[in-house]
């Protein structure tokens, strides 16, 4: 009896050692980080007689804006005749155009260079279509780096920690990644030549990771 239990305990053993146990687990590791870059979101209105003078209007106020040395994007624009109704007829008296701008500001503050620059040129109005602090790529990936590494020391911890429960030798099969994924983006609406800054309120950023354990 006592050969047979021996033998039926070391087949068991045998049988462990020959099968072994595939564990998947899903961590998560978050962190808040500070927004960097502020957008700056502008539309750029003119009317004049004739098609051309609107786009010479449209031309100074890129040159002007490209003298603050401030980064930007956009510069397009539309020009379309001014058109309306009277007495179910239709009418056409000189020509209206606008031009988008989008500012990525390091700092708020400089919001008002470009607003009252604006407002010292004749012959054009303007409108701020929103603000936003965002968190540059650049600073995503590093605290999506670090937030990795992070993963990483926890899936390590977790794998010697559950050799232990199971008795057994685990070792990390495969591990990958999601994200990062951005939570809680600040909007704000800035108006005046000294204009309202949006608060820099800090933001969440989430990492994934899938891990796959093999427990021999």
């Amino acid at each position: 009896m006592r050969l047979l239990f021996l033998l039926l305990s070391l087949w068991a053993l045998s049988f462990a050692q020959d099968n072994p146990i595939r564990v998947f687990v899903n961590l998560t590791q978050s962190a808040q980080i500070a927004p960097d870059i502020y957008i700056l979101t502008l539309t750029i209105s003119t009317e004049a007689d004739k098609e051309v003078k609107a786009l010479s209007l449209l031309g100074r106020v890129d040159r002007e804006l490209s003298q603050l040395g401030l980064p930007y994007s956009g510069g397009n624009y539309w020009v379309d005749k001014k058109c309306f109704m009277e007495k179910n007829t239709q009418k056409c008296e000189g020509f209206r155009a606008q031009a988008f701008y989008q500012f990525r500001l390091k700092d708020a503050k400089d919001q008002d260079l470009i607003l009252q620059k604006l407002a010292q040129m004749e012959g054009i109005s303007f409108s701020i279509q929103g603000t936003q602090w965002i968190v540059s790529a650049n600073a995503q990936e590093a605290k999506k780096q670090e937030l990795m590494f992070s993963l990483l020391d926890k899936a390590t911890a977790f794998t010697t920690e559950i050799s232990r429960k199971l008795k057994r030798e685990c070792q990390i099969e495969s591990i990958s990644y999601d994200g990062p994924l951005l939570y809680s983006p600040i909007y704000g609406e800035a108006r005046g030549i000294s204009a309202p800054q949006p608060t820099k309120d800090l933001q969440t950023i989430t990492v994934f990771m899938r891990l796959s354990l093999v427990c021999k």
